[in-house]
């Protein structure tokens, strides 16, 4: 297990004890549901976590290289041609 990976199992269970404590002191659970809630709690922080690092940047509509002409711009999100920026970026 390298370092990265021990700091980050070590910040998952800080948060899982954070919110498992914060539960317990607002919500009444009976003590044999504390570790399956623990266990819930860590397995879904966990999946987050990892579903975070899969994630892929998203494709510009056009070549950045064609997104800039002499009369217009070309939205990188949408494709949209624009002769105003600041329209446009009033939408977003």
């Amino acid at each position: 297990m390298s370092e990265s990976e021990k700091i980050a199992k070590a910040d998952l269970l800080a948060l899982t004890a954070d919110i498992v404590a914060s539960h317990l002191s607002h919500n009444s659970v009976p003590v044999g549901e504390v570790t399956t809630l623990i266990e819930r709690v860590y397995r879904t922080l966990e999946s987050i976590s990892s579903a975070d690092a899969e994630e892929k940047r998203p494709e510009p509509a056009v070549p950045i290289k064609r997104s800039v002409a002499p009369d217009y711009i070309v939205c990188l999100e949408d494709g949209q041609k624009l002769k105003m920026l600041k329209r446009h970026l009033k939408t977003h």
